[in-house]
Protein backbone atom coordinates (compact mmCIF):
# COMPACT_ATOMS: atom_id res chain seq x y z
CA UNK A 1 0.00 0.00 0.00
CA UNK A 2 2.72 2.67 0.81
CA UNK A 3 4.51 1.78 -2.65
CA UNK A 4 1.51 2.67 -4.58
CA UNK A 5 1.26 5.85 -2.34
CA UNK A 6 4.70 6.90 -3.13
CA UNK A 7 3.94 6.12 -6.80
CA UNK A 8 0.57 8.26 -6.40
CA UNK A 9 1.92 10.61 -4.80
CA UNK A 10 5.22 10.79 -7.19
CA UNK A 11 2.48 11.17 -10.18
CA UNK A 12 0.54 14.19 -8.61
CA UNK A 13 3.40 16.24 -8.22
CA UNK A 14 3.92 15.26 -11.90
CA UNK A 15 0.75 16.66 -12.84
CA UNK A 16 0.58 19.86 -10.38
CA UNK A 17 4.47 20.76 -11.96
CA UNK A 18 3.18 20.33 -15.17
CA UNK A 19 -0.44 22.65 -14.59
CA UNK A 20 1.59 25.44 -13.09
CA UNK A 21 3.86 24.97 -16.21
CA UNK A 22 0.91 24.58 -18.35
CA UNK A 23 -0.49 27.65 -16.56
CA UNK A 24 2.51 29.99 -16.53
CA UNK A 25 2.41 29.30 -20.29
CA UNK A 26 -0.82 30.23 -21.11
CA UNK A 27 0.00 33.47 -19.42
CA UNK A 28 3.31 34.16 -20.67
CA UNK A 29 1.83 33.58 -24.19
CA UNK A 30 -1.12 36.33 -23.48
CA UNK A 31 1.65 38.73 -22.63
CA UNK A 32 4.15 37.93 -25.61
CA UNK A 33 1.19 38.45 -28.20
CA UNK A 34 -0.26 41.48 -26.05
CA UNK A 35 3.27 43.19 -26.42
CA UNK A 36 3.67 42.38 -30.05
CA UNK A 37 0.47 43.98 -31.05
CA UNK A 38 0.92 47.07 -28.77
CA UNK A 39 4.62 47.18 -30.40
CA UNK A 40 2.69 46.59 -34.02
CA UNK A 41 -0.56 48.67 -34.22
CA UNK A 42 -0.55 50.46 -31.30
CA UNK A 43 -2.71 50.73 -27.69
CA UNK A 44 -5.85 50.11 -29.27
CA UNK A 45 -5.00 46.95 -30.54
CA UNK A 46 -5.05 45.56 -27.23
CA UNK A 47 -8.09 43.88 -27.22
CA UNK A 48 -9.40 40.66 -25.16
CA UNK A 49 -10.08 38.68 -28.27
CA UNK A 50 -7.42 39.86 -30.41
CA UNK A 51 -4.40 39.13 -27.34
CA UNK A 52 -6.40 35.75 -26.87
CA UNK A 53 -6.70 34.97 -30.68
CA UNK A 54 -2.84 35.92 -31.13
CA UNK A 55 -2.65 33.82 -28.20
CA UNK A 56 -4.50 30.88 -29.26
CA UNK A 57 -6.83 30.41 -26.33
CA UNK A 58 -10.34 31.97 -25.30
CA UNK A 59 -11.04 35.46 -24.63
CA UNK A 60 -11.64 34.34 -21.00
CA UNK A 61 -8.14 33.17 -20.26
CA UNK A 62 -7.55 37.15 -19.91
CA UNK A 63 -9.90 36.68 -16.79
CA UNK A 64 -8.50 33.70 -15.23
CA UNK A 65 -4.56 34.53 -15.95
CA UNK A 66 -4.88 38.24 -15.45
CA UNK A 67 -8.42 38.89 -13.50
CA UNK A 68 -9.19 41.53 -16.81
CA UNK A 69 -7.39 44.18 -19.09
CA UNK A 70 -6.45 46.52 -16.43
CA UNK A 71 -3.95 43.84 -14.77
CA UNK A 72 -3.06 42.94 -18.32
CA UNK A 73 -1.98 46.52 -19.35
CA UNK A 74 -0.27 46.60 -16.25
CA UNK A 75 1.83 43.57 -16.97
CA UNK A 76 2.21 44.74 -20.29
CA UNK A 77 3.70 48.08 -19.22
CA UNK A 78 6.01 45.88 -16.36
CA UNK A 79 7.50 43.88 -19.29
CA UNK A 80 8.35 46.96 -21.40
CA UNK A 81 9.96 48.25 -18.14
CA UNK A 82 11.88 45.19 -18.20
CA UNK A 83 12.75 45.51 -21.92
CA UNK A 84 14.20 49.23 -21.28
CA UNK A 85 15.81 48.09 -18.03
CA UNK A 86 17.79 45.34 -20.56
CA UNK A 87 18.49 48.21 -23.48
CA UNK A 88 19.70 50.29 -21.00
CA UNK A 89 22.19 47.81 -19.55
CA UNK A 90 25.68 48.56 -21.31
CA UNK A 91 29.09 48.83 -20.04
CA UNK A 92 30.49 51.50 -18.10
CA UNK A 93 33.79 53.08 -18.17
CA UNK A 94 35.77 55.20 -16.23
CA UNK A 95 34.41 58.46 -16.95
CA UNK A 96 30.81 58.71 -15.69
CA UNK A 97 29.63 61.73 -17.35
CA UNK A 98 30.57 60.39 -20.84
CA UNK A 99 28.32 57.28 -19.67
CA UNK A 100 25.31 59.83 -18.67
CA UNK A 101 25.26 60.93 -22.22
CA UNK A 102 25.84 56.96 -23.27
CA UNK A 103 23.08 56.72 -20.79
CA UNK A 104 20.58 59.84 -22.45
CA UNK A 105 21.58 58.16 -26.36
CA UNK A 106 20.17 54.82 -25.16
CA UNK A 107 17.35 55.62 -23.62
CA UNK A 108 16.67 58.02 -27.03
CA UNK A 109 16.89 54.71 -28.97
CA UNK A 110 14.73 52.51 -27.26
CA UNK A 111 11.76 55.19 -26.65
CA UNK A 112 12.46 55.78 -30.53
CA UNK A 113 12.30 52.08 -31.21
CA UNK A 114 9.06 50.95 -29.54
CA UNK A 115 7.24 54.31 -29.23
CA UNK A 116 4.16 52.76 -28.28
CA UNK A 117 5.49 51.03 -25.33
CA UNK A 118 7.20 53.87 -24.45
CA UNK A 119 4.20 56.42 -24.33
CA UNK A 120 2.26 53.59 -22.27
CA UNK A 121 4.77 53.02 -20.01
CA UNK A 122 4.91 56.83 -19.34
CA UNK A 123 1.83 57.32 -18.87
CA UNK A 124 1.27 59.81 -21.87
CA UNK A 125 -1.28 56.90 -24.18
CA UNK A 126 -3.94 54.57 -22.60
CA UNK A 127 -5.21 51.30 -23.41
CA UNK A 128 -9.14 51.80 -23.53
CA UNK A 129 -8.80 54.40 -20.66
CA UNK A 130 -6.43 51.90 -18.59
CA UNK A 131 -3.13 53.98 -18.07
CA UNK A 132 0.04 51.94 -16.54
CA UNK A 133 0.18 52.78 -12.55
CA UNK A 134 2.97 55.00 -11.53
CA UNK A 135 4.14 56.04 -8.15
CA UNK A 136 6.30 58.58 -6.72
CA UNK A 137 9.97 58.20 -7.47
CA UNK A 138 11.04 61.35 -5.18
CA UNK A 139 10.08 59.91 -2.25
CA UNK A 140 12.20 56.83 -2.61
CA UNK A 141 15.56 55.70 -1.32
CA UNK A 142 18.37 54.82 -3.87
CA UNK A 143 18.16 51.32 -2.93
CA UNK A 144 14.82 51.35 -3.14
CA UNK A 145 14.82 53.25 -6.93
CA UNK A 146 17.57 50.04 -7.69
CA UNK A 147 15.15 47.45 -6.71
CA UNK A 148 11.65 49.06 -7.79
CA UNK A 149 12.73 50.93 -10.63
CA UNK A 150 15.87 49.48 -12.44
CA UNK A 151 15.20 51.82 -15.70
CA UNK A 152 15.30 55.07 -13.90
CA UNK A 153 17.93 53.62 -11.41
CA UNK A 154 20.23 53.72 -14.70
CA UNK A 155 20.41 57.12 -14.69
CA UNK A 156 20.36 57.90 -11.08
CA UNK A 157 22.94 55.23 -10.94
CA UNK A 158 24.94 57.39 -13.29
CA UNK A 159 23.78 60.65 -11.72
CA UNK A 160 25.41 58.86 -8.49
CA UNK A 161 28.99 57.94 -9.66
CA UNK A 162 29.30 61.88 -11.51
CA UNK A 163 28.99 63.44 -7.81
CA UNK A 164 31.29 60.71 -6.19
CA UNK A 165 33.63 61.04 -9.08
CA UNK A 166 33.19 64.97 -7.60
CA UNK A 167 31.95 66.19 -11.55
CA UNK A 168 28.78 67.62 -10.56
CA UNK A 169 26.94 68.14 -7.18
CA UNK A 170 23.50 68.15 -5.77
CA UNK A 171 22.88 71.95 -6.99
CA UNK A 172 23.24 73.01 -3.41
CA UNK A 173 25.69 75.75 -2.31
CA UNK A 174 25.71 74.41 1.25
CA UNK A 175 26.57 70.88 0.12
CA UNK A 176 28.95 72.01 -2.02
CA UNK A 177 31.27 73.89 0.58
CA UNK A 178 30.97 71.80 3.68
CA UNK A 179 31.70 69.02 1.64
CA UNK A 180 28.81 67.25 2.91
CA UNK A 181 28.15 63.76 0.60
CA UNK A 182 24.78 64.14 -0.99
CA UNK A 183 21.80 62.28 0.67
CA UNK A 184 19.46 59.94 -1.30
CA UNK A 185 16.39 62.19 -1.56
CA UNK A 186 19.19 64.63 -3.27
CA UNK A 187 20.65 62.54 -5.99
CA UNK A 188 17.73 61.16 -6.85
CA UNK A 189 16.48 64.38 -7.23
CA UNK A 190 19.48 65.74 -9.47
CA UNK A 191 18.79 61.91 -11.01
CA UNK A 192 14.72 63.37 -11.86
CA UNK A 193 16.29 66.16 -13.47
CA UNK A 194 18.27 64.57 -16.56
CA UNK A 195 15.16 61.89 -16.45
CA UNK A 196 13.04 64.99 -17.08
CA UNK A 197 15.13 66.21 -19.60
CA UNK A 198 15.16 63.35 -21.77
CA UNK A 199 12.19 62.35 -21.20
CA UNK A 200 11.29 65.73 -22.66
CA UNK A 201 13.26 65.29 -25.96
CA UNK A 202 11.86 62.27 -26.49
CA UNK A 203 8.01 63.01 -25.95
CA UNK A 204 8.86 66.42 -28.26
CA UNK A 205 10.72 63.59 -30.72
CA UNK A 206 7.77 61.65 -31.13
CA UNK A 207 5.60 63.87 -31.20
CA UNK A 208 7.74 64.95 -34.95
CA UNK A 209 8.55 68.35 -33.25
CA UNK A 210 12.22 67.25 -34.28
CA UNK A 211 11.88 65.76 -37.46
CA UNK A 212 12.53 61.56 -37.81
CA UNK A 213 16.23 61.64 -38.81
CA UNK A 214 17.71 62.26 -35.34
CA UNK A 215 18.97 65.50 -36.41
CA UNK A 216 18.55 67.16 -32.75
CA UNK A 217 20.23 65.29 -30.68
CA UNK A 218 23.32 67.04 -31.07
CA UNK A 219 21.99 70.70 -30.87
CA UNK A 220 19.23 69.82 -28.52
CA UNK A 221 19.16 66.79 -26.75
CA UNK A 222 23.39 67.20 -26.10
CA UNK A 223 23.64 70.18 -25.47
CA UNK A 224 21.12 70.68 -22.57
CA UNK A 225 22.39 67.89 -21.16
CA UNK A 226 25.72 70.02 -21.28
CA UNK A 227 24.40 72.86 -19.76
CA UNK A 228 22.47 71.26 -17.02
CA UNK A 229 25.89 69.47 -16.51
CA UNK A 230 28.14 72.53 -16.35
CA UNK A 231 25.21 74.44 -14.02
CA UNK A 232 25.55 71.26 -11.55
CA UNK A 233 29.40 72.34 -11.47
CA UNK A 234 31.07 69.94 -13.98
CA UNK A 235 33.44 72.33 -16.19
CA UNK A 236 32.54 73.08 -20.26
CA UNK A 237 35.80 71.60 -21.12
CA UNK A 238 35.67 68.21 -18.99
CA UNK A 239 31.45 67.82 -20.38
CA UNK A 240 33.13 68.90 -24.14
CA UNK A 241 35.72 65.68 -23.54
CA UNK A 242 33.26 63.26 -22.21
CA UNK A 243 30.65 63.68 -24.86
CA UNK A 244 33.54 62.93 -27.42
CA UNK A 245 34.04 60.03 -25.21
CA UNK A 246 30.77 59.11 -25.75
CA UNK A 247 30.41 59.70 -29.27
CA UNK A 248 33.41 57.95 -30.23
CA UNK A 249 32.23 55.10 -28.24
CA UNK A 250 28.67 55.03 -29.71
Amino acid sequence: MRKWQCSLGIIGDGLGEMTSETQRSVRDEMLHAAVGLLDEHGPDALQTRRVAGEAGTSTMAVYTHFGGMRALIAAVAEEGLRQFDAALTVPQTVDPVADLFTCGGTYRRYAIEHPHMYRLMFGSTSAHGINAPAQNVLTQSVAQIEQRYPSFAHVVRVVHRSMLAARISTGSAADSENGQAASDQKVVAVGAQFWALIHGFVMLELAGFYGDDGAAVEPVLAAMTSKLLVALGDSPERVKQSLQAASGAG
